[in-house]
């Protein structure tokens, strides 16, 4: 080898080692830590100055993963591969989804009720004629259960 060659072999592995790479995501949550109600193009910006290429989008989508950690939801794309359809879409076989029942303890265990389980007692209501009728229904239905 030609000392010319070695000592750019050198440098190119001296340099690697002294550069290390740089986590993106890892610098966004570092930012927002220090930073917490910053919008995505001043985060953007600021990762700008410090040499780190990110686009605002890319900010905006990691922000919402750790909204959704914070209070203990799916990220959207995990949400998006378990679920079959979205409201009003049809299934392969042409027929609109049925939507979930709701398990009394979930309900029980939980102060949120869905949206859809929420349009169903609203169906189920008018179906009964009305909020007072549709109470004692329940509680007839209580009464059997037990």
């Amino acid at each position: 080898m030609v000392k010319s060659e070695v000592a750019s072999v050198e440098g190119a592995e001296t340099q690697a080692v002294t550069s290390p790479t740089v986590n993106k995501t890892q610098a966004i949550h570092d930012y927002l830590k220090k930073h917490r109600g910053a919008l995505p193009l001043a985060v953007c910006d600021a990762l700008r100055a410090q040499g780190i290429e990110v686009t605002a989008k890319y900010v905006s989508n990691i922000k919402s993963q750790i909204r959704a950690k914070a209070h203990g939801k799916k990220p959207a794309a995990s949400r998006a591969a378990g679920e079959s359809t979205a409201k009003g879409a049809s299934t392969a076989t042409g027929a609109a989804p049925k939507a979930k029942p709701v398990a009394a303890d979930e309900a029980a265990n939980s102060d949120e009720i869905a949206l859809s389980a929420l349009l169903e007692a609203k169906k189920l209501t008018e179906k009964l004629g009305g909020i007072e009728a549709a109470k004692r229904a329940i509680l007839a239905l209580a009464q059997l259960s037990k």
